[in-house]
């Protein structure tokens, strides 16, 4: 299948512009689905596939900085086993055994969860996704990968790699 381009894009952190995304990418879907995408819609996180060039990818990269949006992912996986594998973390329980959302997607969240993590959080954390790209401070990216029973965490070019 190759490698395929995802991201996950907070509605609440967008506001309106998650409509653009969605005209300018008709390839998406709400992680939440049913009675929940309709309360929750407009600040859910929404998974996008994406191409390299593409209007989609020109315009995140002229909007997104230090904006937070969401977070880039590579997998050689098909869109439905990413976004079922992602599904599985939107909810967490506490120790106590409360239920909480988990915004795992907010690029400010990601790196504290991935660099806690033990190696069997990491292993089930990453499944099918090869590489999580995150913007970091100034407008930075930052990419995460699970190799060898470690995280990996390395500079990204990605703003460079439009063409």
């Amino acid at each position: 299948m190759g490698e395929q381009h995802y991201i996950l894009l907070d509605a609440a952190k967008m506001h309106a512009r998650i409509t653009e995304a969605k005209r300018f990418n008709p390839r998406h879907m709400c992680m939440y689905k049913g009675e929940a995408e309709q309360k929750l819609g407009t600040v859910a996180p929404w998974l996008f596939t994406y191409t390299r060039p593409s209007i989609f990818t020109d315009w995140y990269l002229a909007n997104s900085g230090g904006q937070h949006w969401g977070i880039i992912m590579e997998s050689q996986e098909n869109f439905k086993t990413v976004y079922l594998h992602l599904k599985k973390f939107l909810m967490v329980k506490t120790e106590a055994g409360k239920k909480l959302y988990f915004r795992f997607y907010d690029p400010r969240v990601l790196p504290t969860f991935l660099e806690t993590s033990d190696e069997a959080q990491l292993r089930k954390f990453f499944g099918p996704i090869d590489k999580y790209i995150l913007e970091a401070k100034n407008e930075q990216m930052i990419e995460y990968q699970f190799s060898d029973n470690k995280l990996i965490k390395n500079k990204s070019e990605f703003f460079l790699q439009t063409s």
